[in-house]
């Protein structure tokens, strides 16, 4: 692998340069992550981060529903766009039609919040939550939206400022600002949702400041969703796959359990960190090759990018690992219960690094329903894992079942993608 890697040392050094980057910027959101995750859990208690984590998942499900895959599929477009106007004027289009959307979920979030707090979760305390998360739905679509955006015109500095920075100072700074002032624990997932919505208004004004004009692609409503819906159940059912856990252990554990759990997942999910920042790199790269039919390119692209995060992964999956108990014991003594947790999340993870961005690779070559498919698959998979295994095992069942449906879920995409495209993603 190092060999070929050497051979490639100009695409390596291109991947790198852009990878550097995002890296840096995704190292100051985890540290970030990792202190207001912290100040939830030691200030507020593990119940708190268990309700903060029950309605940012809750949110996160109705803005990927309502968000029709928008942006997701802004790269799969904007790839054979050769002007930036075009791709602003996308950006107006596509936001014309989640302010449209929107009408629907915000009030009936709102007001029927009690009916997922007092039925569905059967925990009251959760009311206020989810009334909060009602008025956060545009702005959590609007920003990933504008970051997109900025990815297709190749501003990756911006991009991480509205992707990691922003958001994050201004939740860290109104979360202490609310502990000061004694403010309601709710204040938490306010604080949250009020840093997104300032980014989005930030977003759109470094967008447009400087030049106003934008050209709007011919394309309709109709041939825009007819990619992004498949696009959009497909990064659904990823969170819905990733999210179940939570969701059912909301159901099936106390509110202190949730809290212990979801710290350990935040943790094991740490070692997708240069996969993630991958993404970035790669996405708009193979929808650009995509479009020109440079298939042995898009291979190299791929083999090079996948073997990159491998060996940039495995150590830190192995830290994670290693001392799970001592990572844990940093938010408290009771969080030391979750240590098994983390091990197979980490686990999960890990051959999730060592498979590469399989998802993205199919989305931007025209295999979206693929996609939808096999993540929907991955979702009942999880679902009834984690039926047979929480009652058995609690958390540990739930963090079983996650690294179970992570192994089978990769290594089908990887047979599809050597299928579809004639290569595997990391040789």
């Amino acid at each position: 692998m190092l060999k070929k890697i050497i051979n490639d040392i100009d695409l390596i050094n291109l991947i790198l340069k852009k990878g550097g980057l995002i890296f840096l910027f995704r190292m100051l959101s985890m540290s970030f992550t990792f202190f207001t995750t912290w100040y939830i859990s030691t200030v507020y208690g593990e119940s708190n981060f268990g309700r903060f984590s029950l309605a940012l998942t809750v949110l996160q499900i109705i803005f990927l529903f309502f968000a029709l895959g928008l942006p997701n599929v802004f790269l799969a477009f904007t790839g054979s766009f050769s002007d930036d106007k075009l791709k602003k004027g996308f950006l107006i289009k596509a936001s014309k039609i989640v302010l449209l959307v929107s009408i629907i979920p915000v009030p009936c979030t709102f007001f029927g919040a009690g009916l997922l707090a007092n039925t569905i979760f059967e925990k009251e305390s959760l009311l206020v939550y989810f009334q909060v998360a009602a008025f956060a739905i545009p702005f959590m679509i609007l920003h990933e939206i504008i970051c997109y955006y900025f990815i297709s015109i190749n501003k990756l500095f911006i991009y991480g400022l509205l992707l990691f920075v922003i958001p994050n100072v201004f939740f860290t700074l109104f979360l202490i600002g609310s502990h000061y002032f004694n403010l309601p624990e709710h204040y938490t997932f306010l604080d949250y949702s009020l840093g997104i919505a300032i980014t989005v208004f930030i977003g759109f004004y470094l967008a447009f400041y400087k030049c106003r004009k934008y050209n709007l692609p011919n394309l309709s409503f109709k041939e825009i969703l007819k990619k992004s819906i498949p696009m959009m159940f497909g990064s659904m059912f990823l969170l819905l796959l990733n999210w179940t856990d939570i969701l059912m252990l909301g159901r099936m554990e106390s509110e202190d359990n949730i809290g212990i759990y979801n710290v350990a997942f935040k943790m094991g999910y740490l070692a997708l960190f240069f996969v993630a920042s991958m993404n970035v790199i790669v996405m708009p790269k193979i929808s650009e090759l995509f479009h020109q039919n440079s298939f042995l390119e898009m291979k190299k692209v791929i083999n090079r990018a996948t073997q990159i995060v491998i060996i940039l992964t495995l150590p830190l999956a192995l830290f994670i690992i290693i001392f799970s108990k001592e990572i844990l014991h940093i938010y408290g003594d009771g969080f030391v219960a979750g240590s098994n947790c983390l091990v197979f999340i980490a686990l999960g993870v890990l051959f999730n690094a060592m498979t590469g961005n399989v998802d993205q690779i199919l989305n931007m070559t025209n295999n979206q329903n693929m996609v939808k498919n096999i993540f929907f698959f991955g979702f009942v998979l999880n679902v009834t894992l984690n039926l047979f295994l929480i009652p058995k095992r609690g958390i540990e069942g739930a963090a079983l079942s996650s690294l179970i449906t992570n192994v089978i879920v990769n290594i089908i995409f990887v047979y599809i993608i050597k299928k579809k495209l004639g290569f595997y993603t990391f040789i």
